[in-house]
């Protein structure tokens, strides 16, 4: 994967209720969940921001951007991270996406060329935790964020989004590994894989 002219958003902030301790912290062969993210694409990024609240990484020597706003939702980690990259375009990472392919970062940040979102379509859902975002998206985010709204995918109402559709995807990732998510213990034993 070439250097993209970006910055990479791993949100870190959930409150892991499910999974009954933090998930960035879940470990891997390669250490814990969140060191496995950045050893696998640390140099394919201008910057590498964890966002999230109360996190602290600072022995990982990784910078931690907190949640600027008090509501609880991934919106107001992409709201944080988009507001402190220091690049025009980042790509949003949840921390729990631990088989995330790195061509398919590269093709849907290729995606956004001319858009202020591009995210993928995966079995008919989209996924905004997994997507492409440029600054022009952040006054759309506040706004959602300011009228009480926490769903990610209100935001994109007044935005232009390039919908990356699953049949692209496969081309990338044919098992849409990317988009196997951590959400139970009983899914622990899958970092094993790593």
């Amino acid at each position: 994967m070439n250097r993209e002219e970006a910055t990479l958003l791993i949100l870190a902030g959930g409150a892991s209720r499910r999974m009954g301790r933090p998930k960035h912290l879940l470990p891997t062969p390669s250490g814990c969940l969140i060191e496995h993210l950045v050893q696998r694409f640390g140099g394919a990024f201008e910057e590498i921001l964890v966002v999230g609240r109360n996190l602290d990484l600072s022995a990982n020597g990784l910078r931690v951007v907190e949640d600027a706003r008090p509501e609880q939702s991934p919106l107001v980690g992409i709201h944080g991270g988009l507001t402190a990259a220091a690049t025009d375009l980042s790509f949003v990472l949840a921390c729990d996406l631990p088989f995330a392919v790195p061509e398919l970062v590269h093709h849907v940040l290729c995606a956004s060329s001319d858009v202020d979102i591009a995210v993928p379509v995966v079995r008919g859902y989209l996924e905004p935790l997994f997507a492409a975002y440029r600054r022009s998206a952040l006054e759309s985010i506040t706004e959602t964020l300011d009228r009480g709204i926490l769903k990610v995918t209100a935001s994109y109402e007044r935005l232009h989004v390039r919908e990356v559709p699953e049949a692209e995807i496969r081309r990338h990732d044919p098992d849409l590994a990317s988009f196997v998510n951590l959400n139970v213990p009983e899914q622990i034993h899958l970092l094993s894989r790593l």
